[in-house]
Protein backbone atom coordinates (compact mmCIF):
# COMPACT_ATOMS: atom_id res chain seq x y z
CA UNK A 1 0.00 0.00 0.00
CA UNK A 2 1.17 3.54 -1.03
CA UNK A 3 1.53 6.54 1.81
CA UNK A 4 -1.33 8.73 -0.05
CA UNK A 5 -3.60 5.07 -0.11
CA UNK A 6 -3.00 4.97 3.51
CA UNK A 7 -3.76 8.47 4.10
CA UNK A 8 -6.75 8.49 2.14
CA UNK A 9 -8.50 5.87 3.66
CA UNK A 10 -7.95 6.53 7.38
CA UNK A 11 -9.03 10.02 6.12
CA UNK A 12 -12.24 8.42 5.27
CA UNK A 13 -13.24 5.90 8.40
CA UNK A 14 -14.38 8.28 10.87
CA UNK A 15 -11.74 8.55 13.77
CA UNK A 16 -14.27 7.10 16.15
CA UNK A 17 -13.64 4.02 14.32
CA UNK A 18 -10.13 4.34 13.73
CA UNK A 19 -9.96 2.01 17.46
CA UNK A 20 -11.62 -0.74 15.23
CA UNK A 21 -9.04 -1.01 12.37
CA UNK A 22 -6.88 -3.48 11.93
CA UNK A 23 -3.38 -3.21 9.68
CA UNK A 24 -2.78 -6.66 8.19
CA UNK A 25 0.71 -7.02 7.01
CA UNK A 26 2.14 -8.82 4.18
CA UNK A 27 2.86 -11.69 6.56
CA UNK A 28 -0.39 -12.38 7.59
CA UNK A 29 0.79 -10.40 10.63
CA UNK A 30 -2.00 -7.79 12.46
CA UNK A 31 -2.19 -4.37 14.47
CA UNK A 32 -5.03 -3.69 15.90
CA UNK A 33 -4.84 0.55 15.94
CA UNK A 34 -5.56 2.79 18.87
CA UNK A 35 -4.07 5.96 17.76
CA UNK A 36 -3.10 6.92 14.41
CA UNK A 37 0.10 9.36 15.60
CA UNK A 38 1.14 10.34 11.93
CA UNK A 39 1.57 9.51 8.38
CA UNK A 40 5.81 9.97 8.09
CA UNK A 41 6.74 9.80 4.48
CA UNK A 42 8.34 6.16 4.51
CA UNK A 43 5.78 4.51 7.52
CA UNK A 44 2.68 4.77 9.23
CA UNK A 45 3.25 5.54 13.04
CA UNK A 46 1.03 4.40 15.64
CA UNK A 47 -0.20 3.08 18.88
CA UNK A 48 -2.23 -0.29 19.66
CA UNK A 49 -1.39 -4.06 19.92
CA UNK A 50 -0.48 -7.17 17.62
CA UNK A 51 -3.00 -9.12 16.95
CA UNK A 52 -3.10 -12.35 19.67
CA UNK A 53 -1.91 -9.99 22.40
CA UNK A 54 -2.63 -8.55 25.23
CA UNK A 55 0.25 -5.82 25.43
CA UNK A 56 -1.73 -2.91 24.56
CA UNK A 57 -0.70 1.09 23.76
CA UNK A 58 2.32 -0.08 22.01
CA UNK A 59 4.25 2.09 19.56
CA UNK A 60 4.33 0.61 15.85
CA UNK A 61 6.06 2.52 12.89
CA UNK A 62 4.85 0.50 9.93
CA UNK A 63 6.55 0.49 6.74
CA UNK A 64 3.65 1.77 3.97
CA UNK A 65 4.77 -1.80 1.64
CA UNK A 66 4.54 -3.76 4.45
CA UNK A 67 0.72 -3.33 5.29
CA UNK A 68 -1.50 -5.68 2.69
CA UNK A 69 -5.01 -4.21 3.89
CA UNK A 70 -6.93 -2.60 6.47
CA UNK A 71 -9.82 -4.10 8.11
CA UNK A 72 -12.83 -2.53 9.93
CA UNK A 73 -13.43 -5.12 12.85
CA UNK A 74 -16.89 -5.09 13.28
CA UNK A 75 -19.85 -5.08 11.45
CA UNK A 76 -20.65 -2.26 9.18
CA UNK A 77 -23.92 -1.31 7.01
CA UNK A 78 -23.61 -1.06 3.48
CA UNK A 79 -24.74 2.69 4.10
CA UNK A 80 -22.25 3.33 6.16
CA UNK A 81 -19.76 1.70 3.68
CA UNK A 82 -21.23 3.50 0.62
CA UNK A 83 -20.70 7.09 2.89
CA UNK A 84 -16.91 6.27 3.83
CA UNK A 85 -16.35 6.23 0.11
CA UNK A 86 -18.21 9.21 -0.53
CA UNK A 87 -21.04 7.24 -2.82
CA UNK A 88 -24.96 7.78 -2.20
CA UNK A 89 -26.90 5.73 -0.89
CA UNK A 90 -28.97 3.60 -3.33
CA UNK A 91 -31.90 4.85 -3.92
CA UNK A 92 -35.09 2.32 -3.32
CA UNK A 93 -36.54 1.09 -6.62
CA UNK A 94 -39.14 3.81 -8.17
CA UNK A 95 -42.85 2.75 -7.14
CA UNK A 96 -43.98 3.18 -10.37
CA UNK A 97 -41.64 0.91 -12.42
CA UNK A 98 -42.24 -1.66 -9.80
CA UNK A 99 -46.22 -0.49 -10.15
CA UNK A 100 -46.22 -1.31 -14.33
CA UNK A 101 -44.68 -4.73 -13.40
CA UNK A 102 -47.49 -7.07 -13.95
CA UNK A 103 -47.41 -9.42 -10.53
CA UNK A 104 -46.34 -13.18 -11.32
CA UNK A 105 -47.96 -15.20 -9.00
CA UNK A 106 -45.77 -17.49 -7.23
CA UNK A 107 -45.88 -21.14 -7.95
CA UNK A 108 -47.20 -23.27 -4.76
CA UNK A 109 -44.00 -24.90 -2.93
CA UNK A 110 -44.05 -27.86 -1.31
CA UNK A 111 -43.47 -27.70 2.57
CA UNK A 112 -40.79 -30.14 3.74
CA UNK A 113 -40.36 -30.25 7.60
CA UNK A 114 -37.26 -29.07 8.62
CA UNK A 115 -34.42 -31.87 9.36
CA UNK A 116 -34.13 -32.51 12.98
CA UNK A 117 -31.32 -31.27 14.49
CA UNK A 118 -31.11 -33.86 17.19
CA UNK A 119 -28.80 -36.65 16.88
CA UNK A 120 -31.05 -39.55 18.37
CA UNK A 121 -33.83 -38.44 15.93
CA UNK A 122 -31.43 -37.98 12.74
CA UNK A 123 -30.59 -41.72 13.56
CA UNK A 124 -33.94 -42.79 13.50
CA UNK A 125 -34.75 -41.06 10.44
CA UNK A 126 -31.73 -42.97 8.75
CA UNK A 127 -32.97 -46.10 10.10
CA UNK A 128 -36.86 -45.41 8.81
CA UNK A 129 -35.24 -44.22 5.08
CA UNK A 130 -33.12 -47.45 5.04
CA UNK A 131 -36.24 -49.90 6.10
CA UNK A 132 -38.20 -48.12 3.40
CA UNK A 133 -35.31 -48.38 0.66
CA UNK A 134 -34.78 -52.05 1.83
CA UNK A 135 -38.25 -53.00 1.52
CA UNK A 136 -38.53 -51.45 -1.99
CA UNK A 137 -36.12 -53.56 -3.10
CA UNK A 138 -37.40 -56.71 -1.46
CA UNK A 139 -40.58 -56.41 -3.50
CA UNK A 140 -38.60 -56.53 -6.65
CA UNK A 141 -37.89 -59.50 -8.52
CA UNK A 142 -34.75 -59.67 -10.99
Amino acid sequence: MRRDDCVELFGRIPAEVHPQVNVVLRGQGMITVDTVVGFEPGYLALRGREGGSTDEARAFFVPYEEIAYLRVERVVKLGELRAMLGLPDEPPPPAEAAAAEPEATPAPVAVTPAPPLDPAAIAKQNLLARIRAARTNAGKVS
